[in-house]
């Protein structure tokens, strides 16, 4: 992550400029491994440079970013980042090159110029003595990743904008406000900012399998059990599927920020959380109802008159319930190689809501996940708490504790996924929302909690006994599966 990289840069700098600077294993590492954590996060388009100094340390350690258009990059707009690692900060800029520095201060003012048309957000436009025409400051505590990778993409929109203005200087084409109007569209900096919980994306189903299952008299077979029991899933394959997961929400959170033109930093916590839930599924706000939130067949839906603190838990709950749902679709698709189908859906939904220990896991999973995310004493485990008291009669103890051990294996894994998103300095947003919050913390909750998770192996394993066990529920409900699959017909047109 480009944060934790920043930040290590910033903590050892100055204790490394004390030692040799030749063959220094930090220079190495500078020079070769920042600029990879880098390009992992622009376009190949651009080539990325890091120095500490040529023979000897220098002031300040640098970043250059430049696109290869440039044929020569003395004459470049330079995307650059310079560590002031005496005072913790970072500065993103945009710098013009020029060969003949007399040039330099006409083209400065005209880019400076232009950029006076721009929303510059959290930017500034530095004054006439810089040498930049665009910076932002981080101190060591703005360092978060999704804010660097948001500025940073912002700033190459900027650099592609301002591009066919300062080529046409350097190629001596006369620069007028016209020749720069035709060639640079401007409308990505007056569209204003949507709201969040309007927006719009798709959700394309994949099928990279062969078959796709769709008939009950051919799933609901011995056979079909038989290949689930006997099936040689392998932990690389469970593994593989918590990457595809990740990957297609980043996936599409990218497509959203960039189809919406969004900058990350104009958003508070609630709407990145709610931004965050539709990279990965439809989310709404609902008015109506007692229910806090709901997940079914494809949507999340969060009462939009709950608190702020209570908006961000529920969604993150409900996205759990999602998450778990997903992640057996996908072991269930993954041993049968079929792509996912009414049927499956609708088959693993009921599998979830008509198990009792099936629920119990799914409740107790999605609230463990949630209070991951909440303030220490604001964890919540009422709905488990009521399925719990409905159940406990029907099952062992030692059922129902399997049962909550299994439910934490899969929370720990959706934990992870989620925070890739909700990282340490989002997480502190959210502990800020609570400030406002005039309920009162209830420990007692936290004794829900528990450390105990299987091994990937045994999980498998578990997960081959829970597809299973939906069999019967699924079988004996032949009414609820026929309708079940119409209302996932429509979803999958």
């Amino acid at each position: 992550m480009i944060s934790r990289v920043f930040r290590e840069i910033l903590d050892k700098y100055e204790t490394q400029k004390t030692g040799d600077f030749k063959g220094n294993p930090f220079t190495l590492k500078f020079q070769n491994e920042v600029p990879a954590v880098v390009i992992n996060n622009i376009e190949d388009s651009f080539t990325v440079k890091a120095s500490c100094g040529h023979n000897a340390w220098c002031n300040q350690p640098w970043i250059n970013i430049i696109h290869r258009r440039y044929d020569n990059h003395h004459e470049s707009l330079v995307i650059e980042y310079l560590f002031d690692c005496k005072n913790l900060e970072v500065t993103l800029s945009l710098v013009p090159r020029l060969e003949d520095y007399s040039q330099y201060i006409s083209v400065k003012e005209k880019l400076r110029g232009i950029l006076k048309k721009f929303d510059v957000y959290s930017f500034e436009v530095p004054d006439e003595d810089s040498f930049s025409i665009l910076e932002k400051k981080y101190s060591y505590e703005d360092l978060a990743n999704f804010a660097l990778v948001s500025d940073l993409e912002y700033m190459i929109n900027i650099h592609e904008k301002l591009y066919p203005f300062f080529h046409a200087f350097i190629t001596e084409e006369e620069m007028t406000d016209y020749s720069y109007e035709a060639k640079c569209d401007m409308s990505y900096y007056k569209a204003p900012t949507p709201c969040v919980s309007h927006i719009k994306t798709d959700y394309k189903k994949e099928n990279i399998y062969s078959i796709s299952i769709n008939e009950p008299k051919t799933f609901f077979t011995d056979k079909i059990i038989r290949k689930i029991q006997n099936s040689q899933i392998s932990d690389d394959d469970y593994l593989e599927i918590l990457t595809k997961i990740r990957n297609d929400y980043r996936n599409n959170l990218d497509k959203i920020i960039k189809s919406n033109d969004l900058n990350l930093n104009d958003l508070s916590i609630k709407e990145k959380t709610v931004l965050l839930s539709k990279s990965f599924v439809h989310t709404e706000y609902k008015s109506v109802g007692r229910e806090l939130g709901s997940y079914s067949f494809d949507e999340i839906r969060v009462d939009d008159r709950l608190s702020d603190p209570l908006i961000i838990t529920s969604i993150i709950h409900e996205l759990s319930h999602f998450l778990l749902e997903k992640i057996l679709k996908e072991m269930l698709m993954k041993i049968l190689k079929t792509n996912d189908t009414p049927l499956i859906s609708s088959f693993v939904k009921i599998m979830l809501e008509d198990n009792d220990l099936n629920y119990l896991m799914d409740e107790f999973c999605a609230h463990t996940v949630e209070g991951r995310f909440a303030l220490y004493g604001y964890q919540d485990y009422s709905s488990f708490k009521y399925k719990l008291d409905s159940i406990a009669h029907l099952y062992s103890k030692d059922d129902i504790d399997y049962t909550l051990i299994v439910a934490n294996s899969f929370a720990y894994d959706i934990k992870e996924i989620l925070e890739d998103f909700l990282n340490e300095d989002l997480r502190a947003e959210i502990k800020e929302e609570y400030k406002n919050t005039r309920d009162n913390p209830n420990y007692g909750e936290l004794d829900f909690e528990i450390e105990s998770r299987l091994d990937l192996t045994h999980l498998i394993d578990e997960i081959k006994f829970i597809l299973v066990s939906g069999f019967k529920e699924a079988v004996s409900q032949s009414e609820k599966l026929e309708r079940y699959m119409a209302r996932y017909e429509n979803l999958f047109l």
